[in-house]
C-alpha cells in the first residue's frame, strides 16, 4: 500500500517514466540478456562444430600420411626372408648376402617414399654384424621403444621423438616376432623425418593448435614447430581425460583457458587440437557486442522520444493544474487555450466549461438573492408596515375597552397576535405550530367578517408540528381561498391540512369554492413555472424554491365549479437544520 501511496505522489513525468523503465526498459534488458544467452551458446555451438570438422579433416590427412609408412612395415614385417637372415647364426657363416638382400630391399623402400629418414633393425642376434647404420644391438633401443613394441605384440606403433641437430625424426617401431625363431628378438624401427608432419599440422590448424602425441604424452609433431619432442605433462594438465572423438574438454594450457579435443589416428598416436577460449567466443563476443549496442542505442533513442513526449504533456497537465489553482483562489475569468482533441484537450474543454458554468451559477446565485430581497419587500409591502399597525392598534384595543366595544377588541387581539408571530424578532424561519397558529390567528379576524358565508377546517398530523419552516406559507394561500373562492350565496367551506410524505411536510389548503376556468388555471401554472416575481401564490413559490430547491414549491388543481385544491411541499428540517 505504502508503494500505491508513493507511487500516486509521484509528478505526471516521474510516473511516465517509471512506466518506461519498469515495462519498456526492463523488457528489453530481458529480451537482450536473453538473446545474448542464446546467441552466445548458438556461435559457441558452432564454433565447437567448426573444431570438431578441422579436427576430423587434419586427423584423416595424417592417417592417410601414416598409413603408408605402417604398410611398407607391414610388407617388410611379412617378409619371410629378411626375418631369417636376422635370426640366422652368423658364427661360421657368411653374412655378405644378408647385406645384399637387406641394403637392397631397404633402398627401394626408402627410395619410393622420400619421407623415411632411415629403417634400423635392433636383435638380441649376438652374431649379426653391428654397423650401426641398418643393425643395432637391442640394448641400444630408445628408452620405452622395447616397451611400446612389446605392448603392441607385432603391430606397429609410435616409439617417441628423436631429437637431433639436422632435424626433429618420428620414431616407429615394430616387434618381428611373426615367424617363431626361439628366443632371438628382432625390432624394426622406421625414422621419419618430422617436419612434412609439422607443415600439415601448421596448415591444418588454422588460428588453432595442433598437436601429435604418442601414448606417453610426448609431442611427436606441432603446428607450432618449437613444441615439438616437449611434454603435454606440465603444458597442459588433464590432457588424459580428454576422450577422442569427444566435444572438447575445458583445460588450462600455459595458465590459459583452453577448449581441448582429441582423436586416434593408429599407430598409438593421438592428435590434440586446442583452442584458446577466448579466441574460440570471440565470434559471439562480437555479435553479442553489437546487440548491446543496438540495445543501448534504441534505449537511448527511446528514453529521448519518452523524455520529450513526458516533458511535453506533463507541461500540458501543468497547465491544466494551473488554471486548478486558479480556480481555486476565485479567479473564474480564466481560460485555457486549445490543447487538441486528446484526453489532456478534453479535459481542458471540460475545464473551460465548467469554469464558464460557475460563473453562470454565480449570477443565477446573485439573482436569487435579489429575488430573496424582493420577495421580502412584497412580503412586507402585503403586511401593510407591520411595526406601525401593531403599536397603532394596541392603541385602539385600549380605546375600544373603554367604550365598551368587545367585537373590537377581539379582533384587534388577533390582529396583535397574528403580527406578534410574524414579526418573530425578524426571523425568517418558524416551527409549524407558530405557522399554524399564525394562520389560526388570522382566520379568527376573518371568521368576525365572514362569519356567516365562509366556515373553516383543521386536519393536523401532530408529529410534524416541531419541524421547521419559512413562516407565512399558510396564510397567502388561505387568503387566496378567500379571496377567489367566495360565492354571492351559501357558504365557503375551507379545509386546511399539515402531513407529511416521507421526508416532506406537505400543506393543502382546499375549498369548495367557484373554481378557476381552465385557460386561467394553465395561465397561473405558468406563471409560477416560470415567472421572476409576483405576489400571493407566486410570492410563497419563489420563497419556497430559494430556499429549499427547485424540487419543492406549489402546485394548484382546480375544476371549475367545484373549488380548488392548493398544495405545497417542502423538506422535513429540525431546529439547527
Amino acid at each position: 500500500m505504502n508503494i500505491v501511496k508513493k507511487f500516486r505522489n509521484f509528478t505526471f513525468f516521474g510516473k511516465m517514466m517509471l512506466v518506461y523503465i519498469t515495462f519498456a526498459v526492463l523488457p528489453m534488458i530481458l529480451m537482450t540478456a536473453y538473446n545474448y544467452k542464446q546467441t552466445s551458446n548458438i556461435l559457441k555451438e558452432k564454433s565447437y562444430q567448426d573444431m570438431q570438422q578441422n579436427m576430423e579433416t587434419a586427423a584423416r590427412s595424417l592417417g592417410a600420411f601414416f598409413q603408408t609408412y605402417s604398410t611398407i612395415m607391414d610388407l617388410l614385417y611379412t617378409n619371410q626372408a629378411m626375418y631369417n637372415y636376422l635370426s640366422v647364426d652368423y658364427t661360421e657363416l657368411s653374412y655378405w648376402d644378408m647385406f645384399y638382400y637387406i641394403d637392397k630391399q631397404l633402398h627401394n623402400t626408402i627410395s619410393l617414399i622420400p619421407g623415411i629418414s632411415r629403417v634400423s633393425f635392433y636383435s638380441s642376434n649376438k652374431t649379426l654384424p653391428q654397423d650401426n647404420y641398418y643393425f643395432y644391438p637391442k640394448e641400444s633401443l630408445m628408452e620405452g621403444f622395447e616397451d611400446r613394441a612389446e605392448s603392441k605384440s607385432g603391430s606397429a606403433i609410435a616409439g617417441g621423438i628423436v631429437c637431433k641437430e639436422d632435424g626433429n625424426y618420428i620414431g616407429l617401431i615394430q616387434k618381428m616376432n611373426h615367424y617363431s625363431s626361439g628366443e632371438i628378438e628382432n625390432f624394426m624401427v622406421v625414422m621419419i623425418d618430422a617436419e612434412p608432419v609439422c607443415e600439415l599440422l601448421f596448415q591444418k590448424a588454422g588460428n588453432r593448435k595442433l598437436l601429435l602425441v604418442d601414448e606417453e604424452g610426448k609431442i611427436l609433431a606441432a603446428s607450432n614447430r618449437e613444441e615439438t619432442g616437449s611434454s603435454l605433462d606440465g603444458k597442459l594438465s588433464g590432457w588424459k581425460s580428454v576422450e577422442g572423438g569427444g566435444r572438447g574438454v575445458a583445460l588450462h594450457m600455459d595458465d590459459l583457458p583452453v577448449i581441448c579435443m582429441s582423436q586416434d589416428i593408429g599407430l598409438g598416436m593421438k592428435l590434440f587440437m586446442i583452442e584458446n577460449q577466448k579466441s574460440l567466443l570471440e565470434e559471439a563476443g562480437a555479435v553479442s557486442r553489437k546487440i548491446l549496442t543496438i540495445f543501448v542505442c534504441s534505449s537511448l533513442f527511446v528514453f529521448v522520444a519518452i523524455y520529450i513526449y513526458s516533458a511535453k504533456a506533463s507541461a500540458r497537465v501543468g497547465k491544466v493544474v494551473y488554471a486548478a489553482r486558479k480556480l481555486g483562489d476565485g479567479e473564474f475569468d480564466y481560460v485555457l487555450e486549445d490543447m487538441g482533441k486528446d484526453e489532456i484537450g478534453q479535459i481542458a474543454v471540460a475545464f473551460n466549461l465548467l469554469n464558464e458554468r460557475i460563473q453562470i451559477l454565480i449570477r443565477d446565485n446573485y439573482e436569487k438573492k435579489l429575488l430573496v430581497k424582493s420577495s421580502e419587500m412584497n412580503l412586507l409591502q402585503e403586511q401593510i408596515n407591520p411595526h406601525f399597525l401593531y403599536n397603532a392598534l394596541s392603541v385602539i384595543s385600549s380605546m375600544a375597552l373603554r367604550e365598551g366595544g368587545k367585537r373590537t377588541v377581539e379582533s384587534v387581539k388577533y390582529l396583535a397576535n397574528f403580527y406578534r408571530i410574524s414579526l418573530n424578532k425578524g426571523r425568517q424561519v418558524v416551527s409549524v405550530q407558530e405557522e399554524l397558529e399564525l394562520l389560526q390567528n388570522y382566520m379568527k379576524i376573518q371568521k368576525i367578517r365572514f362569519e356567516e358565508v365562509m366556515d373553516i377546517a383543521y386536519e393536523v398530523d401532530k408529529e410534524v408540528l416541531n419541524y421547521r419552516t419559512i413562516k407565512l406559507l399558510l396564510q397567502p394561500l388561505v387568503e387566496n381561498a378567500i379571496h377567489h373562492g367566495m360565492r354571492e350565496e351559501g357558504i365557503l367551506h375551507i379545509k386546511v391540512s399539515i402531513g407529511q410524505k416521507g421526508s416532506r411536510i406537505v400543506y393543502t389548503v382546499e375549498d369548495d369554492g367557484l373554481g378557476i376556468e381552465p385557460e386561467k388555471l394553465e395561465r397561473l401554472r405558468a406563471e409560477l413555472k416560470h415567472s421572476q416575481e409576483g405576489f400571493g401564490l407566486k410570492n410563497v413559490d419563489i420563497r419556497v424554491k430559494l430556499n429549499y430547491g427547485e424540487r419543492y414549491g406549489v402546485s394548484v388543481d382546480s375544476v371549475l365549479g367545484k373549488g380548488t385544491c392548493i398544495r405545497v411541499e417542502i423538506p422535513k428540517r429540525t431546529a439547527g437544520q
